[in-house]
Order: C-alpha cells, then structure tokens, then sequence
C-alpha cells in the first residue's frame, strides 16, 4: 500500500524530532541528572517515547525510539499474533494472546517515580516482564486511571469467566494487584473505577447467548474484592463499555445502561436506543476520555454521541455517504475524537466545539477489502500513529496542527502497534 501521492492535497510532511541525550546518558539508577533553581536536582527527560510494535515475520515484539526511529530491543513471541495495550501509566505494553490464554507484559524503560522532594524521570532499556498471566481466553482490556483490567471470557466446557487486574505498581514488582472469578462462562466485560469494580454477570438461565445482561459492583479492599451491588437495571446481549470522569456506559441490545459515578450511591439508569438507529442494529461499542463529558457509541457505520444528562441524549456524527468506519478513538488530550474511514481519510471532531468536523486529512490511498490498519495515541502529545495495511510504514500525525508530519519507513512488517512512555496528567480510555 502506497501514500497518497500528494497531488492529491497537498501535505508537506514534517520530521519532527525531540533532541535527547546521549543514551548513555539516560541510564540513570538515581537522582541528580540536571540542577534546578529551586534547590533540588530533577531529571526530566524530553522524548516522543517509544511504539512496541509487533513484526509479524519475525515473530517479535520490538520496542521504536521515536526520537531517532531507531529498534532498541527485540522480544522474540511464540504463537498468535498478539492484540497490543498500554498501562495506566503507559510505561508497559500488555500484549494479549487469546487464542493462547496468555497476557504477557513488555516494559518499555521509560517512566517516572516521585522522589518525595521531585519527580525524577528515567529512560532505560527495555525489557520483557517475567509475570505472566495465564486464564482462559483473555478477550477484552479495559484501561483506566490507576488500574489495567482484563477480563477472561472462559469456556463452558473448559473454565469459567475471570477478571484480573493489575496497576503499573503492581508490575514493577511483577505482580497483579486481585483477581475475582465469575459463577461461569461469558463475553463480557469488567471496569475498575477508583476502588469499585462493574463487571458483568450472566444468570445461568441464559443459554442461548453468552453475553451477559447484568451488572455487579464490588469494592476492592486490598487483594481482594468485596460484593457491593447487584443493579436491577437489565442490559441483554451486554457489549461494550466505557467511562470517563463522571458516567460509566454498558451497550446494550435494547439501549445503553449508564451508571453515574459521581453519586456516591452510584444509580443505574436506561437510555433507549437512538431513534435513528438502523433497524437491527445496536451499540456494540462505547468509547471515551476521562476529560470528556460525552461518550461515543458505536453501532456499525454509526456514530452516536452519548450525553445521559441531557433530555436528547444522543448526536449522530456523519462520516459522508458510502465511507465504512475502519478505527475511531480520542487523542491523548481528549481534544479530538478522530474516526479513520475505508477512503483513507482521517476524520477530526472537536468535542469541545459541539463535537464539529474539524478537519478531514488524507493520510493514505482508499483502502483494499480486507486491508486493516492500526492506531495508537500518544498520551503525551497531541500525536496519533496510524499503521499501514502492508505494514510497512508508520504515519504521524499531528491532531492540534491538524496535519501529518512525517512517515516512519519500517524494515520488516508490522501488524500492530501501541505507544508507550512518560504520560502528561491527562487520562484516555480506550474504546472496548
């Protein structure tokens, strides 16, 4: 797959590096890198951080400098191509197996610890995790503030449902932070709010769907999680979650559960669907920033903005006619909502300006049938990094500018990707 060459639209690339130290330099094992004026020392580190990416030839995971492009390490990686997240933090990739009931963890050497008096940054060299998670068929990942949670959908004839959850804290010492195992199998979903966890349960009169169409709470009180609520609330065929700083969403069949999580009682209520909602359709998929007032459901080629506070909830977003939705997500800031079509276009809403079409760029040609591609925010910058369905190259783009800045030419072939580094205070849920 080739650029759009740019006779196109015009688009004068930009190569946009951050000057860093020798690296040398940044192998740091203690406090005193530069002096401030404030009398105390601070290492703070200036970087673009750092993409594992998986090459799918060579079977491994490789860890990018995106300052320079250049491999720092490799991690070789038997059997399935794997889904790649990051951690709350964003200083580990959670690299997720399913078909293999395996999630394994890569660190990337970059992070920051508060030394009391300072923080104090650190760039070192990657390295795999010895913690491993082994639970039967890990599907669903889901990301919050403190704390990463996947929940394993089991078997009916081989192991029941389980949720686990870990904190970049918990990983340096190699170690999850509670597990809480369901009464059997499903495809569902788990969400760690503070200290609560919402996780989906499935009655086990339901046979003819392992979605589940309920939601519990538990609070998490050292290793373990204690049962707070069942909510009568029904969400059938339950699919999809999301949260940001004030409401929790479940995509139903018939609607989207909502549960407000600034009341400290934490009420449900039922949204009914969107009343432009394709027959047969239904919001499978829920995606939001914590920064952000509004969630955006996903129901095929529809795109509804979810407001529960208002008396009409929901604002459909247009992407034109005959455009198939490929990769939708917020930018690190939560500034821009963009949403990648089938023509190669990268679409840019500004959710503070009434959700409004911002910018449309074309990044690449209109894509092939059966072409994929992949995309991975920096929680730094205002950047995106979109990867090509050849798996050749990688683009960057720049979401404030509204702009792309450069094109990263790739060795071998990638077929996924996930930023990693030094987070700004800023948060991004990713869409499940």
């Amino acid at each position: 797959m080739k650029l759009a060459p740019p006779a196109q639209k015009p688009v004068t690339p930009r190569l946009i590096i951050t000057s860093i130290v020798a690296a040398s330099a940044l192998m740091l094992s203690g406090c005193g890198g530069s002096s401030s004026s404030d009398g105390h020392d601070h290492t703070e580190i200036e970087t673009a951080g750092r993409l594992a990416i998986y090459d799918s030839t060579g079977s491994q995971i490789k860890v990018m400098d995106l300052d320079d492009g250049s491999i720092l390490e490799q991690f070789p990686l038997d059997g399935e191509a794997p889904r790649l997240y990051r951690s709350p933090n964003a200083r580990y990739g959670v690299v997720i197996q399913r078909g293999d009931d395996l999630v394994s963890f890569v660190d990337s050497g970059l992070y920051t610890e508060d030394h009391g008096d300072h923080m104090h940054d650190y760039a070192e060299t990657p390295s795999m995790l010895s913690l491993t998670l082994n639970d039967h068929r890990p599907t669903h990942y889901s990301l919050g503030e403190e704390y990463g949670v996947v929940f394993y959908d089991g078997a009916a004839s081989a192991a029941n449902a389980k949720v686990t959850v870990f904190s970049d804290h918990s990983l340096e010492s190699n170690s999850e932070v509670a597990s809480l195992g369901r009464d059997n199998n499903m495809h569902g979903v788990a969400k760690m709010v503070g200290d609560r966890l919402f996780v989906t349960r499935r009655d086990s009169s339901i046979t003819d769907t392992t979605l589940p169409a309920e939601v519990e709470r538990y609070q998490l009180d050292g290793g373990s999680f204690t049962h707070e609520h069942l909510y009568a609330e029904q969400c059938p065929r339950l699919h999809g979650a999301a949260a940001n700083h004030h409401a929790l969403a479940f995509g139903c069949s018939d609607g989207v559960l909502v549960i407000d999580l600034e009341d400290d009682a934490f009420p449900a209520e039922k949204l009914d669907n969107p009343p432009t909602l394709i027959d047969g359709s239904r919001i499978g998929t829920l995606v939001a920033h914590h920064d952000v007032d509004a969630l955006v459901g996903i129901a095929g080629n529809q795109l509804f903005v979810i407001n529960p506070e208002d008396a009409e909830p929901y604002l459909e977003l247009t992407l034109g006619e005959g455009v198939t939705r490929i990769a939708q997500g917020f930018d690190g800031h939560g500034e821009t909502f963009y949403v990648f079509g089938n023509d190669g276009k990268l679409r840019l809403f500004d959710p503070a300006d009434g959700w409004l079409l911002a910018a449309t760029l074309e990044v690449m040609e209109p894509l092939a049938e059966g072409d994929q591609v992949a995309f991975t925010e920096s929680a730094s910058e205002d950047r995106l990094f979109a990867l090509t369905p050849d798996g050749q190259s990688i683009i960057e783009i720049d979401t404030h500018e509204r702009e792309v800045l450069r094109t990263i030419a790739l060795d071998f072939q990638a077929a996924s990707l996930v930023w990693l580094g030094l987070m700004d205070d800023h948060d991004h849920d990713h869409a499940h």
